[in-house]
């Protein structure tokens, strides 16, 4: 054993829960120590990954193996619990860490059902019930996976400032110089309970230089791939032709007008859209836009009741699952239900 009690007592004597400080005699580690049966013990020391690296290296000199969480729980759980599981681990709001949770409480059973009604010739309501679960994967996995907010628009209409003040702190460098955004600052953020990763673009204009070029570039790439864009015009100055075609080629989910707080004489300008208007220097409307992205970034909830993969392994199984269903002919159902008792 390589544990010694600091006490000097026998640590073999030890009942099962109780903690019992002492030294870890190949690395002379100071820890403690909790039997919680038999054969297993529990381990807390400090002093980073260089010690727990350490004891685990003796340990596996004495021919101990190490297994990975999601290992040690699928040997006393079913996969489809381990995998919500450890889904629930990667929560990072209070809101998704409670949908998730829910699910552990849910999906389980619901993939046990499924695997009732293949084996009872029900193919049809198993194949409805697939198909409104498949329907939500897309919100459960982005209960784990950030949803990408990208504020894009020429140079200094206020994206950077506009970027602080919705996640609270200065983060994009501010200055009235265009064009001081030169790549992607990013920065995770939650709106509304929801995991955000919210990104500030380097203005959209005719590029100068080569780096600012690659700049836009980027700009242009993150708003396509973005859950969200949102275009940012400058409420001060007139509408232009340049704006109309940004505007046309975007598309964005959200248009908005900043720098309320300056005085304009082009807001009423005929061709000029509507959009949530805002200004960083006095704060108006900046609540009320966030509180819009989180309407646009999930307009619609689940029932309570339904059950969805909150993994893309998850997702994967369960369209695999369904695809063989609508091909019944091809595999007896009753082999098609013991596919659902694995997943990565």
């Amino acid at each position: 054993m390589h544990f010694r009690p600091a006490d000097g007592n026998s640590f073999c004597r030890t009942r099962n829960r109780r903690i019992v400080y002492g030294i870890w005699q190949p690395t002379g580690e100071d820890l403690v120590v909790s039997r919680r049966g038999d054969q297993a013990f529990e381990v807390h020391c400090h002093g980073g990954n260089s010690a727990c690296s350490a004891i685990l290296s003796s340990l596996a000199d004495s021919n101990v193996r190490q297994v990975s969480p999601a290992e040690l729980i699928r040997a006393f759980e079913n996969p489809w619990t381990v995998s919500t599981q450890l889904a629930l681990t990667q929560a990072t709001t209070a809101r998704t860490a409670k949908l998730l949770l829910h699910q552990l409480g849910i999906l389980p059973e619901s993939i046990r059902k499924i695997g009732e009604l293949t084996r009872t010739d029900q193919v049809h309501a198993a194949i409805e019930q697939l198909e409104r679960m498949l329907g939500w994967s897309d919100f459960g996995i982005q209960l784990t996976k950030p949803r990408s907010v990208v504020l894009c628009g020429q140079p200094n209409v206020g994206k950077s400032s506009l970027a602080n003040a919705m996640i609270g702190f200065q983060r994009a460098i501010v200055h009235d110089v265009a064009g001081t955004t030169r790549d992607v600052v990013s920065q995770l953020t939650a709106i509304d309970g929801w995991p955000v990763e919210l990104k500030d673009t380097a203005g959209l204009r005719q590029a100068t230089d080569t780096i600012e070029a690659i700049g836009i570039e980027k700009a242009r790439t993150e708003i396509e791939l973005a859950s969200l864009s949102i275009c940012v015009f400058d409420h001060s100055q007139a509408w232009t032709r340049q704006d109309q075609d940004l505007l046309e080629s975007i598309v964005p989910d959200l248009v908005v007008f900043n720098k309320t707080d300056l005085a304009s004489m082009y807001s009423s300008h005929p061709d000029r859209p509507g959009g949530m208007q805002t200004s960083v220097k006095t704060g108006r409307g900046i609540e009320h836009m966030i509180d819009c992205v989180g309407r646009l970034l999930v307009p619609e909830l689940p029932a309570p009741g339904q059950a969805y993969p909150v993994t893309e392994a998850q997702r994967l199984k369960l369209a695999d699952f369904l695809d063989r269903l609508r091909s019944p002919q091809q595999v007896d159902p009753k082999e098609i239900s013991e596919l659902l008792v694995d997943i990565e």
